[in-house]
């Protein structure tokens, strides 16, 4: 370690400042993808997607230019993963059931109806055929 020249006030050298090794990083990646999966557990969409993925790009930045990750980052990464992956599973498995079973589907009819004025089903032909999706009544209130 090369020392650097002699400081005025003290009289005493110092060593050069260190580069961030990351630390911090992995400790927020850490700490989203824990969040990710407790959000996906309380069936909140779209935090758990942007928590997640958030979390993942800062596991991976907490890398650096080291072969490879620390701990914190590796738990970072298992954790958004796990939370955008249990997300998507949850919203395939609300989507299936709401398609073949015919009491949730008039469940979710009832809901949809009363917040946009259209039904599911109308909701996805105006979807596929290009139509513009009314916000729902209560959105600004």
């Amino acid at each position: 370690m090369e020392l650097q020249p002699d400081n005025p006030y003290t009289n005493r050298s110092y060593p050069p400042p260190s580069k961030p090794n990351g630390d911090a990083l992995a400790t927020a990646a850490m700490i989203l993808g824990v969040l990710a999966i407790i959000l996906c557990a309380s069936f909140t969409l779209y935090p758990t997607f942007i928590l997640g993925s958030i979390g993942i790009v800062l596991a991976l930045l907490s890398r650096g230019r080291a072969l490879r990750s620390a701990a914190k980052a590796k738990i970072g990464l298992f954790c958004a993963t796990a939370g955008i992956v249990f997300n998507c599973l949850l919203i395939a498995t609300t989507f299936q059931a709401m398609r073949t079973n015919p009491q949730i589907l008039e469940k979710a009819n009832e809901l949809i109806k009363e917040q946009y004025g259209m039904t599911y089903e109308e909701m996805i032909n105006a979807i596929l055929n290009g139509e513009e999706i009314p916000y729902p009544y209560n959105f600004y209130r």
